[in-house]
């Protein structure tokens, strides 16, 4: 696919309809994410919000440590046939089992330390990591992990055999369940901080029966593990985990430092900052699961589907983030209240990094899915680094406006690495990767339609099927 001719043009994939649709989902989906944040907020106030947001942090971060890139490996085993995906799905039950038992029963034996869980202060180390977390929030948090890693493995397993509508579905349910249950207590009594967690057990719950139900219906569910297919499986992930890691870091290593330096309330104040600009990513995710999918498929043209869909969403971002910037502080203050409006200043300060990032979820899926984790872990692992060394300096001196300038630099330099790597792997050019054209304009246009259609179940006309 050259530059000029962008998404148009009928592919035998349908990357157009695709990605639009995943769009789609995506924006109801940052919807859904934005609901939940104001219910938290309005409801719970700035440090228990900021608890919530560190727990499920932790819970996030310790299953992708202990799921040791198994979800990448089983994307990409799962894109080869039906049958590597059956024994690559067993696998991955019996890692969940293995290390996900594993992983609550050592969380908090490092959270309560030497004197056990009867002692009134935990001694552990993961206790000095989260100082102001209690005892029982941090039992939700470590008996999230399992489910978080099977929602994690088996949603990309799932794309990898390109069911990336199940993808998305299942996304949406765990946030729509989260959300209705929120509202649901908080309308009938107090929705406290350990009702959230258990809330967000439970979601996790249901998303990873959906996970189940979908790959017993695509017929790759499976309960025999394979121990060569493992084997290959561990030394991908190995490969991969440890930049996932580096990126997740990157991303979240700010709320640590700013809850171990500021406190539980500036943490609160900041997850806001964090989320709404976080929600600008939700089209280049979008994006990057539909790359993914074709990036596993040897026979597409993934480097040409990576520029076109790169230069599309990197407009995109420029585009949005402009309202975004200038309506901050009033919007912060009238959705969050007055107690959150420092959030609005952290957030303009974070969005151009966010816009730079935006490449990054697409190339990196082109790079890891083309078979090269190993350079792109590089990238993050630089980028995480000047994360970390920028907070330490600028959280001290500038507080929250601090931590948001240390990401917007560290997210910076990380797309211009992905850029590179990116061109040095696929031979594109930088203006065919960054540049939007006006065939690009024009298949985007004729994708929505095609969506249109689909969603109500009619067929696209000649003049704008893809």
């Amino acid at each position: 696919m050259d530059a000029g001719r962008g998404l148009s043009g009928r592919s035998p994939d349908g990357v157009s309809r695709d990605a639009a649709y995943t769009v789609l989902t995506r924006l109801a989906l940052a919807g859904l994410i934005l609901a939940t944040d104001v219910v938290l907020a309005r409801v719970l106030g700035p440090a228990p919000k900021g608890s919530f947001a560190l727990i499920l942090l932790f819970s996030q971060l310790g299953a992708l440590v202990l799921g040791l890139g198994m979800d990448k490996a089983l994307g990409v085993i799962a894109g080869r046939s039906r049958e590597d995906a059956r024994r690559g799905f067993a696998n991955a039950l019996l890692w969940t089992l293995l290390a996900g038992g594993f992983g609550v029963v050592a969380v908090l034996a490092l959270y309560h330390g030497a004197n056990g869980p009867a002692a009134a202060d935990p001694a552990g180390p993961l206790a000095a990591l989260l100082p102001n977390v209690s005892g029982n929030q941090f039992l939700f948090g470590a008996l999230a992990l399992p489910a978080e890693m099977f929602f994690a493995i088996g949603l990309l397993g799932l794309l990898g055999r390109r069911r990336v509508g199940a993808y998305n579905t299942i996304r949406l349910l765990r946030r729509a369940v989260l959300l209705l249950l929120f509202v649901a207590v908080a309308a009938v009594a107090r929705l406290s901080l350990d009702a959230a967690l258990l809330i967000n057990l439970l979601s996790l719950g249901v998303a990873a029966l959906a996970v189940l139900v979908v790959a017993s219906r695509e017929q790759v569910l499976a309960v025999e593990p394979n121990a060569v297919l493992l084997g290959e499986q561990v030394r991908f992930g190995l490969r991969s985990v440890f930049g996932t890691l580096a990126e997740r870091l990157q991303f979240r290593a700010d709320a640590f430092l700013v809850n171990l330096l500021l406190g539980l309330t500036a943490t609160g104040v900041y997850s806001v900052a964090a989320g709404l600009a976080e929600t600008l990513w939700y089209v280049p995710n979008a994006l990057g699961v539909v790359m993914f999918s074709r990036a596993v498929s040897r026979g597409s043209d993934a480097a040409g589907v990576a520029s076109a869909l790169t230069r599309s969403t990197l407009a995109l971002a420029v585009v949005l983030s402009v309202p975004v910037a200038l309506l901050a502080p009033f919007l912060v203050e009238t959705v969050y209240g007055s107690e959150f409006i420092a959030a609005a200043f952290a957030l303009q300060a974070l969005l151009p990094g966010v816009v730079a990032y935006s490449v990054v979820a697409i190339l990196s899926q082109y790079v890891v899915g083309r078979g090269s984790p190993g350079a792109y872990t590089v990238v993050l692992l630089l980028g995480l680094a000047t994360n970390l060394a920028a907070n330490l300096v600028l959280i001290p001196a500038l507080g929250i406006i601090g931590a948001a300038v240390a990401s917007s630099l560290s997210y910076g330099l990380t797309a211009l690495l992905t850029v590179a790597i990116f061109r040095r792997i696929s031979g594109q050019g930088l203006r065919e990767t960054l540049l939007l054209t006006r065939a690009d304009l024009a298949a985007g246009a004729a994708a929505v339609v095609a969506v249109r259609a689909r969603l109500l179940r009619t067929r696209p006309t000649s003049a704008t099927s893809l």
